[in-house]
């Protein structure tokens, strides 16, 4: 294992910020406590600028779509705590395009509009895919 650097906060950023991700994607974590604990609001900031910034790297080819692929390209230029940056960053992207903005909208709406929303999931994964195999076969 290589000794930790600058990248290596910039891992651990990542992946709490993976972790509050999750915890708005699965319905089940909603009272939870701990899960509110270790993936407070808060850490979603980061995502801010880096989901935005990931999907600009992958359209324009700097990044590739496959968290995988991201890893060992950003490995090979920056050192391993970059390319496990990189991993969790991509994977964090990819799920906010497939799925966490249906989970959201489905848990902060009103109740009786819960029921509308039940195709929402499936919506946002068809959208997200098509977004994903587009910027996919466009740098492949």
């Amino acid at each position: 294992m290589t000794p930790p650097d600058a990248w290596t906060i910039a891992a651990v950023i990542a992946f709490l910020a993976l972790l509050a991700s999750l915890r708005l994607s699965v319905p089940a974590l909603e009272g939870s406590r701990l899960a509110g604990f270790i993936a407070h609001p808060a850490l979603l900031l980061p995502l801010v600028l880096a989901v935005p910034m990931t999907v600009g790297l992958m359209m324009t080819g700097a990044v590739p779509v496959a968290p995988l692929s991201a890893r060992d390209m950003v490995m090979a230029d920056y050192g391993y705590w970059a390319g496990i940056a990189a991993l969790i960053t991509v994977a964090t992207a990819e799920l906010w395009l497939l799925w966490t903005p249906s989970m959201v909208a489905r848990r902060f709406a009103r109740p009786e509009s819960r029921e509308a929303l039940k195709g929402l999931p499936i919506l946002n994964l068809a959208f997200g895919a098509g977004f994903l195999a587009l910027v996919w076969n466009a740098w492949s």
